[in-house]
């Protein structure tokens, strides 16, 4: 299902977070991802974009960090952007929130099959 196509932001400003060029010694920029997260719990606004090449361990750095979310009782959301679909900027943000959709849609099922 999607939920959410094309959401046709015209501007978003944040910083990114920049990788080293290695899947490993990546300790840093988890630490920061945890911080930025720590902070949002105590209702302050904050988001965090993880970029790089490909190949720099970007994904299993958002893995990491989605273990920690996860543990500590958060819902964790991600996005990949597809080169293929240059077209639609946010189409990472338009999956992730697709993905919450569905989460969303399953949990209701399940309350609604007891």
């Amino acid at each position: 299902s999607k939920f959410l196509h094309n959401p046709g932001i015209e501007k978003i400003s944040g910083s990114g977070l920049e990788l080293n060029n290695s899947v490993y010694g990546q300790e840093g920029e988890l630490s920061a991802l945890k911080e930025c997260y720590y902070c949002s719990l105590s209702q302050n606004k904050e988001y965090a974009i993880i970029t790089g090449p490909s190949g720099t361990g970007k994904t299993v750095l958002a893995h990491r960090f989605a273990d920690c979310v996860v543990a500590n009782g958060g819902v964790f959301l991600s996005g990949k952007y597809d080169q293929l679909q240059q077209a639609a900027p946010f189409s990472a943000i338009a999956s992730a929130f697709n993905e919450y959709c569905n989460m969303l849609v399953v949990h209701a099922e399940s309350l609604n099959a007891t």
